[in-house]
């Protein structure tokens, strides 16, 4: 691989987009002021506007009029907008700006109105209401000299000034002698004439120009390093004729230099190198780099040192050069802190003697674990002052590899492996770290669980977010040294034990994969002071309870330990019930999660209702109740399901005989033979049916032979009678002649069974084989009784002929 790559090249097109002098403005303010300017931009740009929109709001702080065709800026253009903050009209056909235009807003700061065609600079008069400005461009507009007026003189707020014109003179910028700049930019393209001591009498911490590349670019810069401690150049094109000042005085004020969107060869920049290195400049960066020769090369003198060298963004239009000599020329270099970052090196040597390196960031190039490697078994031994190395954004696979190229360095402290592809398996054997190293950033990479096993004891900052951890192992060696861990954004499925990090403090754990973590984890943590376990899926179940519990608790009762992004992004995503709740507000009853309190919250009510349930039911006699309905539905399923044949019934006349003591005949007149007989029932009856002149004998024969069921009055003197024992007899043994259950027990009265004469033992064995009915004393449960009964003898029986009577 060459070191030229056309998806490194950055070539800056002139700056004609609207956004461009907004970037260069908040590059040059204090951070603090760049906090304060977060504003949605109302955009009205390419919107080929020939003046300014009549609609817009009072509301409007920052306006975007640039790429239109506007000529002028009238009086009441923006009386509507008192809030305007910012106000962008480059790159218009802008020519006239009226004297008012900016009377009603008090609140402009930033205004820039270059790349148009305003002729007079010294005719500004606008600026006289536009007081409280901080950031002004008018350049590359058509100035023919550079002379401000006497309206510069009342920006006293003024911290960044564009200007160019086509001639520059030593008396033009004294009207703004008087402020105070933090940047003063010259956009010097279409100068033609600078005098000598024009820049001198501006007081700016920093200066910007933007080079003809014609001869005036020596004297502007010959002004500009002795006036301006952070110096910047753009637009540079071969030879770098601004450096002959630098070459002549060598001690300037300038202690700053930046150099951009450069076009030149590798002769010239190893030879700005050498310059700036022989001068009083302390700090040297090159962005935007393009080499179009690599013949010539100037060796790196040693004998002087920079605070700090940055090469960024950098290519090479030659395919076939010697890398190896620009690779020796940076490490090499006499620098504290080195940086060559966005820029396609494949490789990076190692320093020919002991390197005065400290800081060294090789981010965002195209570097493997190989770096510095001098030979298969030759490692890097001339880095030992290194203190911080950067490598992040590169192309390093494997991290044992990379240990054995940096363990020699003694003094490194601080190591950035992120945003690479770097793994760790025990295969690829023992880690061999620096001694020293206290920080470590390896994010953003392709670790697993392994890399606990391929950590530095001294390490006491560990960042390893965005890898894909799904677990802390148990078993790896004691990071007694660790006080910060970050884990955010990996696939933790649970919170990881200090056990083998006693003394940490800060423990980040924000968005993986924690549902219900076990707040044991937590108590092996003694030491520490802030945790972050937010953007988690918790599921809001009991296996969370006494995490949220914890949690809680810590977050109000203990000042001493501090939970990051508490409580609103503490929240639930499982179950429904709970989704999007914080974890501050979840709370489940302990009966609801403890098994014990549970069973016996149900099973207490349970058995209590039972008991309830049961006494009220016997009260109200449910279960004689029951047992009735029970066996009235027996009986109509019976008569169902044994439907008897024709010529089964055949001379079967009556539904029942009735057998019962005569001293019980006043309950089987007065209600049974209605009840039955009034349900369509024929009941043969021994005082109506008998047939006189034949024997009792006879007459309970032919009743049993020709009655389908035989009902059995029982009471204490059924089994005192006689003939009762007759019927009985006589009609058990018809059921087993007919092979049908044809005898029904009706128990008028309780009868033990001690009542029973040994000799009725057949209806003993009855009473304690088969179910009966009984009679109830209670009127309201008489009905159900009856209701058994008929449907026990409820048939179709066929209607008897004459004939039948006859021989009956």
């Amino acid at each position: 691989m060459t070191f030229n790559s056309q998806r490194y090249t950055t070539q800056h097109r002139k700056m004609e987009t609207s956004g461009w002098f907004l970037t260069l403005y908040l590059t040059c303010l204090p951070s603090c002021v760049v906090l304060s300017m977060k504003r949605i931009i109302v955009n009205y740009s390419s919107q080929n506007l020939s003046s300014v929109p009549t609609d817009l709001r009072s509301s409007t702080e920052d306006l975007d009029l640039s790429l239109n065709h506007i000529q002028t800026l009238k009086r009441l253009d923006f009386h509507t907008t008192p809030r305007l903050h910012l106000l962008n009209v480059s790159w218009n056909e802008l020519q006239q700006v009226d004297v008012y235009t900016f009377n009603s807003t008090a609140a402009l700061q930033i205004l820039d109105l270059s790349h148009n065609k305003l002729q007079n600079l010294s005719r500004q008069l606008y600026l006289l209401h536009a007081g409280h400005l901080r950031f002004l461009d008018l350049s590359s507009n058509m100035f023919s000299v550079m002379a401000l007026g006497r309206e510069f003189v009342t920006l006293e707020h003024l911290r960044w000034l564009g200007l160019s014109a086509t001639r520059i003179h030593n008396t033009d910028l004294t009207n703004i002698t008087n402020l105070t700049l933090r940047t003063l930019f010259i956009n010097a393209g279409g100068t033609k004439l600078y005098e000598e001591s024009s820049l001198t009498s501006v007081r700016a911490e920093k200066a910007v120009i933007a080079l003809s590349n014609s001869q005036i670019d020596g004297k502007m810069a010959a002004d500009a390093f002795v006036s301006f401690k952070e110096l910047q150049f753009t637009n540079v094109i071969n030879e770098m004729l601004f450096l002959e000042e630098l070459r002549r005085r060598g001690s300037v004020r300038t202690v700053s230099l930046e150099i951009s969107q450069v076009r030149s060869s590798w002769e010239v920049l190893t030879g700005l190198v050498n310059t700036v290195l022989m001068s009083s400049v302390q700090r040297l960066s090159l962005s935007d780099v393009t080499i179009t020769s690599m013949r010539n090369n100037s060796d790196v003198i040693l004998e002087h040192t920079l605070d700090h060298l940055s090469i960024t963004r950098a290519s090479v239009t030659m395919f076939i050069f010697n890398q190896e000599e620009v690779y020796d020329f940076f490490i090499n270099m006499p620098a504290r802190n080195l940086s060559v970052t966005q820029t396609p090196i494949v490789h990076i040597t190692c320093p020919a003697s002991v390197s005065k390196i400290g800081v060294l960031d090789l981010s965002d190039c195209a570097l493997t674990e190989k770096v510095f490697s001098r030979g298969p078994d030759q490692e890097c031994t001339t880095l030992t002052g290194l203190e911080t190395l950067i490598l992040k954004g590169n192309n390093l696979r494997h991290l044992k590899p990379l240990t054995s190229r940096i363990h020699l360095m003694n003094s490194l402290t601080h190591a950035d492996f992120s945003q690479n592809s770097l793994t760790y398996t025990p295969e690829q054997g023992m880690c061999m770290w620096p001694p020293k190293i206290t920080r470590l950033d390896l994010s953003s990479n392709n670790f697993k669980q392994n890399i606990f096993k391929c950590l530095p004891t001294s390490v006491q900052i560990l960042n390893l977010q965005n890898n894909q951890i799904t677990t802390v192992p148990a078993d790896v060696p004691l990071l007694d040294a660790l006080s910060v861990l970050d884990l955010t954004a990996n696939r933790l499925l649970d919170l990881p034990s200090c056990l083998s990090y006693p003394n940490l403090q800060t423990l980040f754990v924000r968005s993986n994969s924690l549902h219900a973590p076990m707040p044991e984890a937590l108590h092996t943590c003694v030491r520490l002071k802030t945790l972050d376990a937010s953007h988690n899926p918790f599921i809001c179940t009991c296996a969370l309870r006494e995490f949220a519990a914890l949690v809680n608790s810590e977050a109000t009762r203990r000042p001493a330990l501090i939970l990051e992004r508490w409580p609103d992004t503490y929240v639930c995503s499982y179950p429904e019930s709970w989704s999007n709740s914080t974890l501050q507000d979840f709370h489940l009853p302990e009966v609801s999660c403890n098994a014990w309190l549970l069973s016996v919250s149900i099973l207490i009510p349970t058995i209590t209702l039972v008991i309830a349930v049961s006494l009220f039911c016997n009260k109200l006699d449910v279960p004689w109740y029951l047992k009735m309905i029970w066996k009235w539905t027996r009986a109509k399923h019976h008569a169902l399901v044994s439907q008897e044949r024709a010529e089964d019934m055949e001379g079967i006349r009556f539904h029942a005989f009735l057998s019962y003591s005569q001293k019980n005949s006043e309950w089987v007149k007065g209600q049974l033979l209605p009840k039955l007989e009034s349900g369509g029932l024929r009941v043969c009856h021994h005082e109506r049916d008998f047939v006189p002149g034949k024997t009792i004998v006879q007459n309970i024969l032919r009743c049993v032979e020709h009655s389908r069921r035989s009902v059995f009055v029982l009471s204490s003197h059924f089994v005192q009678s006689e003939w009762c024992h007759y019927e009985l007899y006589f009609a058990n043994h018809q059921k087993v002649t007919r092979g049908s259950d044809s005898i029904i027990l009706v128990l008028l009265e309780p009868l033990p069974s001690y009542l029973i004469p040994s000799k009725y033992y057949q209806l003993k064995s009855m009473m304690s084989r088969r179910t009966y009915l009984e009679w109830p004393q209670e009127g309201a449960k008489q009905t159900l009784f009856w209701a058994n009964l008929r449907a026990a003898l409820q048939a179709n029986l066929p209607i008897p002929s004459e004939r039948d009577y006859q021989t009956f």
